[in-house]
């Protein structure tokens, strides 16, 4: 069975994480902006997570104040939001782009508005230039979100957004088990970024050895014939395999979530995330643009079946989610050929505040509940893409309709809350 999610992890990888255990050099987060090429000023740090929430506080912006959010996003992102006295506010998302419009963010803003948070979804890249426009024209403060499209440093790209915020977290391209860059405008900006996260207590090399070993263990039972028993022993044991990878995979969760996310790395961590961003050359990413374009021109040319961000600028498709209606019986028809799907994930749609005036955004809703979420991942080939088409296909029945309802997200840290960022 091919699993949904294959670690961007070599053994070799694997191998220099743990000697760095080993070494008792202590290395600074900045050790990883000697390797970050960028025109702007890169701040490396725990998480995506713990770089917003630093971020939030050095604005120290008056409570009440909002941010214009895509409307999906991961939970955490919310939490801290919440944590800060501000107010989250959705903008919709076009399905074809998976990005908001510019007309969609006019219209949410307002005197109390001071930041715009647009996220690149599931390895697509959006057009941030017309969104920039509007946030210059109102003085507003634009973030983007890369924890799910790294292709590389941003080195000879134009510089758009304010802050961007990249992830290298467990399930990430280019993973260290952790690990976030945030490609700053503002140096001084940096310079105080850096001075509040000098407080943190650093995460210790025996944290990290744990890690390292326990995403081994992930990493082997990943291939296709050890994840297929894998699967075996499970179901034979009565056990949900699917909630027990989700849960080894939780990187923040439960009640200390901020404890958790208000660390520094630990030396390991920053040495084993500058030598992946050295030898990042993203063959593989093409790989997967190429059998995600293959399978999407398939999908819409014999079933109609739509791909989110089907129209984005670029796609390397770091998840593949196609829309169906029946989300259960096509997951049942690719676990039968051997392909395990999922669900929603670690998502959620941003509900809007209360007596705030703004729609739902009925849109991201639809996509994250009627999206089945798709592996797309050397060594897979055009055939297994075949494969994959047909399964859907054969599953989806176009006169049911989707029955579960995404919940609203919820500004606490429930157990559920998902991988590292």
């Amino acid at each position: 069975m091919w699993a949904r999610k294959r670690f961007d992890l070599s053994w070799v990888d694997v191998g220099y994480g743990l000697l760095q255990c080993t070494q008792w050099v202590s290395v600074l987060p900045s050790y990883v902006s000697q390797t970050w090429k960028d025109s702007r000023h890169p701040f490396p740090c725990l998480s995506v997570r713990t770089g917003f929430d630093l971020l939030l506080k050095a604005l120290a912006l008056p409570a009440g104040s909002e941010i214009i959010v895509s409307a999906l996003t991961i939970e955490g992102m919310l939490t801290i939001i919440d944590e800060h006295g501000l107010v989250a506010v959705p903008v919709d998302l076009e399905t074809e782009t998976l990005a908001p419009t510019t007309e969609q963010i006019e219209a949410l803003i307002t005197d109390k508005t001071k930041l715009v948070l647009v996220a690149h979804l599931f390895g697509t890249r959006i057009d941030l230039k017309p969104i920039a426009e509007v946030t210059q024209k109102h003085q507003i403060l634009l973030l983007e979100d890369c924890a799910q499209q790294f292709d590389g440093m941003p080195e000879g790209r134009q510089d758009i957004a304010d802050v961007s915020m990249y992830s290298f977290g467990p399930i990430k391209t280019a993973t260290a088990l952790g690990g976030a860059v945030f490609s700053v405008a503002q140096k001084e900006l940096v310079v105080q970024l850096t001075e509040l996260e000098s407080h943190y207590p650093k995460r210790s090399r025996s944290f990290f050895f744990r890690r390292l070993l326990k995403y081994s263990f992930l990493k082997f039972i990943s291939y296709k014939p050890t994840f297929a028993t894998f699967v075996g022993i499970m179901n034979v044991l009565g056990k949900d395999y699917n909630e027990l990878l989700k849960k080894s995979t939780r990187g923040f969760s439960g009640s200390n979530f901020f404890t958790l996310i208000r660390r520094r790395p630990s030396s390991p961590l920053v040495v084993l995330l500058a030598r992946k961003l050295r030898r990042f050359n993203g063959k593989a990413l093409e790989i997967q643009r190429e059998l995600g374009n293959y399978l999407q021109a398939s999908l819409q040319e014999k079933s109609g079946h739509q791909t989110p961000g089907s129209r984005a600028p670029s796609n390397h498709y770091w998840v593949y989610p196609v829309l169906v209606n029946d989300v259960p019986s096509v997951i049942r028809s690719l676990q039968a050929v051997g392909v395990d799907a999922d669900h929603r994930g670690s998502m959620v749609v941003v509900k809007p505040p209360t007596g705030h005036d703004c729609p739902y955004p009925e849109n991201a809703k639809k996509i994250l509940e009627n999206s089945v979420f798709l592996p797309l991942y050397k060594p897979m080939t055009e055939k297994t893409m075949d494969i994959v088409a047909k399964a859907i296909r054969d599953g989806d029945q176009p006169s049911k309709v989707t029955s579960n309802p995404a919940d609203a997200c919820v500004h606490s840290v429930p157990e559920s809350l998902a991988q590292d960022t």
